[in-house]
């Protein structure tokens, strides 16, 4: 039986992740804009929860890149730029590469692929009705399935909070024509590898998903920016979020 100690205690854990929850979709749905100030009176309003959960929510998501806190100034939905784009999809290469590589040398290596290749089948499902918004939703979570099953729970919870980044500065390079169509070709690549044990070619094929995402991406955003809007600074000039 809990104390009233415990029994508070898990009450305040419950409503911190509430409003976790509840912030994080806002950012990420674009409710909350890049560059958006947040502060804790009208979300604790808008939430119906006291402002001690939303605090720790608050500092959280800072902890974790999907908000910035600023000197005096409190927390603001980050902004992000080209190179922070590049910087992102670099460490997610190594991490995704490392992510494939503890599943080709697991023993449940074909359990893995399995339920990775059942996940590239509803891709293919979602991309041949025409429904871009629930292939990537499919795409993002082929990416969490694979840290989830690499056996190292850090793996996962440094890929989601990249994921999340990501989502807030990337632009839809999945509705660019035949992107989709290519990035399951590659995704397929890896789970083959993964099911014949192949570590090795399993890093690479990872690798070169991420990079040609990465690519892809790149190439979005130079053809959404106007003449004026490039220059030599471009590089690192903020990107409005484009996510849906």
């Amino acid at each position: 039986m809990m104390n009233d100690g415990t029994h508070k205690s898990a009450a305040r854990t419950s409503l911190a992740e509430e409003a976790y929850e509840a912030i994080r979709g806002m950012i990420l749905d674009g409710r909350l804009a890049p560059g958006s100030r947040v502060t804790v009176r009208p979300i604790a309003s808008a939430l119906d929860l006291s402002p001690t959960p939303i605090k720790a929510a608050l500092v959280r998501l800072e902890r974790e890149g999907v908000l910035e806190s600023l000197l005096n100034r409190g927390f603001f939905v980050p902004t992000l730029s080209r190179q922070d784009m590049r910087d992102i999809y670099d460490m997610r290469e190594g991490l995704d590469g490392v992510a494939v590589r503890r599943a080709a040398q697991s023993a449940q290596r074909s359990r893995i692929a399995a339920v990775l290749r059942r996940s590239c089948e509803r891709q293919q499902a979602c991309l041949h009705k025409g429904d871009i918004d629930g292939y990537r939703a499919e795409d993002l979570h082929f990416h969490q399935t694979l840290w989830a099953l690499s056996g190292n729970d850090r793996i996962r919870r440094a890929g989601e909070s990249l994921q999340d980044q990501m989502r807030l500065g990337n632009a839809v390079s999945a509705r660019r024509p035949g992107r989709g169509v290519q990035s399951v070709s590659e995704h397929l690549a890896i789970v083959e590898a993964i099911s014949v044990g192949d570590s090795d070619g399993a890093e690479r094929a990872a690798r070169h998903h991420i990079r040609l995402t990465a690519e892809n991406f790149d190439v979005e955003l130079s053809e959404s920016t106007s003449p004026e809007q490039s220059g030599p600074d471009s590089d690192h000039s903020p990107m409005k979020s484009t996510t849906r």
